[in-house]
């Protein structure tokens, strides 16, 4: 009868063997995935990029900053309008009123005064980061050669 139960049990051994080598397995794979997760982390962020590639990140904060200058001046700037071939005609002195309503409509809106003023000021950020960051890698050039 012990015959018969040695193959139940090496097979029972086996599966036991098998279920912690899966176990131990898939452990190992989780912590790979842990430190590929990290280092992929580490890899991609903003400041490593930037150590990486400060020329392409100072010239994407560049093309960013007149980009965006660009589309704020647009949107605040009013609708020009067309030229008239034929000069101007003197208006009657009833249409006076109009004349005034007209250039206080040339005047901007305070939203669109803040709007500018904040576009300038992101501008002003991103130069003054620009060159925060270009005296760090000199400080960082002349230890370096020291």
């Amino acid at each position: 009868m012990t015959n018969a139960n040695d193959p139940i049990k090496n097979i029972q051994s086996r599966i036991d063997e098998l279920e912690q080598t899966i176990s131990e397995r898939g452990e190992q794979i989780r912590k790979r995935t842990r430190q590929l997760k990290e280092d992929l982390q580490e890899e991609l962020s903003p400041m490593e990029l930037i150590k990486k590639h400060p020329v392409e990140a100072t010239g994407v904060s560049f093309v960013t900053g007149i980009v965006a200058g660009r589309i704020i001046r647009s949107a605040l700037t009013p609708k020009r309008q067309p030229i008239a071939v034929h000069p101007p005609q003197p208006q009657p002195v009833s249409q006076a009123p109009q004349a005034a309503q007209a250039t206080q409509e040339k005047q901007p809106s305070p939203v669109g005064v803040a709007v500018g003023a904040i576009g300038i000021e992101l501008l002003h950020t991103f130069r003054d980061l620009a060159i925060t960051w270009l005296k760090s890698r000199v400080e960082e050039k002349k230890s370096k050669t020291s």
